[in-house]
């Protein structure tokens, strides 16, 4: 066999062997890819099948410990830029990454999580403990360096806190909407015994600020008053302040 052939065969039979490792290379890949990507903020335990076709249940580490963000099955499709997630039972939304854009576009986004994700967002949140669960759906969502441009609802059902012994507060419906600047958030009551309403925005580099009132549906005012005391002063009567003040959030 001539040195030429040889070489030949070794080039052909290493780059199937490099192939089939990257065809099988397994799902915890993707959890290591995720770890490093949010700096320890996410991983992924319990994965299973494929770097390009697996599931596992997402976690969220920060300082208040780990918590379950629910299961995901992905299939990735990098010859596109592409990957089909789906959360839980919902259909799958799709997630494209626009490279001369530097963008990443998110068609029917679906996800349930706990309500005490919010004190990730809004650090401010934390001393409220905050539980229930959220139910977050839009239809389109363009997001890249400068922000976020769609909207985005968000359902808090069953809302409680730890600050109140009271359970459930109240349902209510969060609305992100983003220019590709600037992002706006409101606050509104669906139903419950804690009414609140508020409006504002959320700046990456300034932070958070949002202002509003809670009260007490009628009938509720003794047992809420401890907890609308702390959310701000009464400013007419059974009507409280509630009030987000900017603060500096860390990235990550």
């Amino acid at each position: 066999m001539s040195l030429h052939r040889r070489l030949w065969l070794i080039l052909l039979f290493s780059t199937v062997f490099m192939l089939s490792l990257l065809a099988l290379a397994p799902s915890t890949l993707m959890g290591y890819v995720l770890e490093r990507a949010s700096g320890g903020q996410l991983m992924l335990a319990r994965t299973q099948g494929t770097l390009w076709q697996g599931s596992g249940i997402m976690l969220l580490q920060n300082a208040s410990g780990i918590r379950s963000l629910g299961a995901y099955r992905w299939n990735l499709q990098p010859w596109q830029a592409a990957m089909q997630l789906q959360a839980g039972n919902y259909a799958p939304m799709s997630l494209r990454y626009r490279p001369l854009l530097a963008r990443l576009d998110i068609d029917d986004l679906r996800l349930d999580l706990p309500a005490a994700l919010l004190e990730v967002a809004v650090p401010q949140l934390h001393p409220y403990r905050l539980q229930g669960a959220l139910q977050a759906h839009a239809d389109h969502l363009q997001l890249d360096v400068h922000g976020m441009l769609g909207q985005v609802t968000i359902d808090w059902l069953h809302a409680a806190s730890g600050m109140s012994p009271i359970s459930p507060l109240g349902d209510y419906r969060i609305i992100l909407k983003g220019d590709g600047q600037r992002l706006e958030a409101s606050l509104d009551t669906q139903a419950g015994k804690l009414l609140l309403q508020a409006k504002g925005h959320l700046d990456p580099t300034k932070g958070v600020q949002i202002s509003g009132t809670a009260r007490a549906a009628a009938g509720s005012e003794d047992e809420l008053n401890e907890l609308l005391h702390y959310i701000g002063p009464e400013t007419q009567p059974g009507i409280y302040t509630l009030s987000l003040m900017p603060q500096s959030i860390a990235l990550p």
